[in-house]
């Protein structure tokens, strides 16, 4: 796809890196893997791609949940009760806690929280990029914002395999402040959506220059690949 779109869209000069591996600070992850990395003339995009089959319930949390079955004050404790026999352990033990929840079947619910949670995963990754870059980047007078987006990439005609986004963070349309563009991704088309109105729409100004662009893929090469 990030291909295509660099055909598409040949000057705003696309450099494309997968499976990277990052330093990280962090002695739990003594380095961080990011499954895209995209740098061109429209910023730096980090990717974080999940082919994941199943219904997948986007950040959500264990309150979400009892909402959703339409449970209030007075019946949290019989809604708990019901989710606790219904649901496995990992989503009951996280409390107030997001996560990530992906339900292939009845017996096979897999839960991801904390550093595996895909939102958190590309956000740490994004910072432990700006902490390898960054002062060298303010050397050469470039200061690029870090976009991190989740990519969920299945797409499928079963109504079984779908992305519930109940805090309708992903999928949003292009806007010139960085804030409101979302989370991430739930088709291909809507992230090359995205992108095409971010080609004709992003100001000159937020960008970044062919030298610039060249400058920022350099030093990723030289302080990541070829480390």
């Amino acid at each position: 796809m990030l291909r295509e779109l660099d055909k598409r869209y040949p000057q705003d000069k696309f450099h494309i890196f997968a499976n990277l591996y990052i330093d990280s600070d962090d002695n739990r992850f003594p380095n961080r893997q990011v499954d895209h990395l995209l740098i061109c003339r429209k910023g730096i995009f980090m990717i974080e791609t999940k082919y994941w089959t199943g219904a997948v319930y986007h950040n959500i949390k264990l309150a979400d949940l009892l909402r959703m079955i339409g449970v209030d004050k007075q019946g949290k404790m019989d809604g708990l009760y019901l989710l606790k026999h219904l649901l496995p352990r990992e989503v009951m033990s996280q409390g107030n806690d997001s996560f990530t929840m992906c339900i292939k079947s009845p017996e096979n619910i897999q839960v991801y929280a904390g550093d595996e949670n895909p939102v958190n995963q590309v956000v740490l990754s994004g910072l432990s990029l700006n902490r390898v870059i960054q002062s060298k980047l303010n050397q050469l007078g470039i200061k690029p914002y870090i976009h991190e987006f989740v990519f969920y990439n299945y797409v499928s005609e079963d109504p079984s395999n779908k992305v519930i986004d109940i805090h309708n963070v992903l999928n949003q349309p292009y806007d010139d402040d960085y804030n409101k563009w979302g989370e991430g991704f739930s088709k291909p088309a809507l992230f090359r959506s995205f992108y095409s109105e971010l080609h004709e729409k992003l100001p000159d100004w937020l960008g970044l220059t062919d030298e610039q662009v060249n400058a920022i893929a350099r030093l990723i090469h030289e302080e990541i690949v070829m480390d």
